[in-house]
């Protein structure tokens, strides 16, 4: 009798990644937070870029491609860069609007609509 050798099949190994993606920075607490209590139209595009942002993130986080990880991480650097300006523009606008009511209400602008 013969014996055979098993022949061994080596597996192919899984490229390792040379390009690292640091931790993302999440807007999505901030944008809902102007939305509700600052001003509800840039609170919106906050969160909409923001959303944007974090699915970019995560595709670059699990893809295998070099190239195309770099690019969806800078993609998501972007997004996270318009949301956190719609985040400052939206604060803006909701103090600006809070102090216009008060000197409004204080100068008695608005006791027509008061009755004090």
């Amino acid at each position: 009798m013969e014996e055979t050798n098993p022949q061994v099949v080596q597996q192919p190994q899984p490229a390792t990644s040379n390009v690292i993606i640091p931790p993302h920075s999440n807007k999505m607490t901030m944008s809902i937070i102007v939305t509700i209590f600052c001003c509800l139209i840039g609170g919106i595009i906050a969160i909409i870029n923001s959303s944007k942002s974090n699915e970019l993130y995560n595709n670059a986080v699990l893809t295998s491609d070099e190239d195309l990880k770099q690019k969806l991480f800078l993609q998501s650097e972007q997004k996270n860069k318009t949301a956190q300006t719609w985040i400052t523009v939206s604060l803006v606008v909701g103090i600006v609007w809070v102090l216009l009511y008060i000197i409004l209400l204080t100068t008695g602008v608005l006791a027509e609509y008061y009755d004090f």
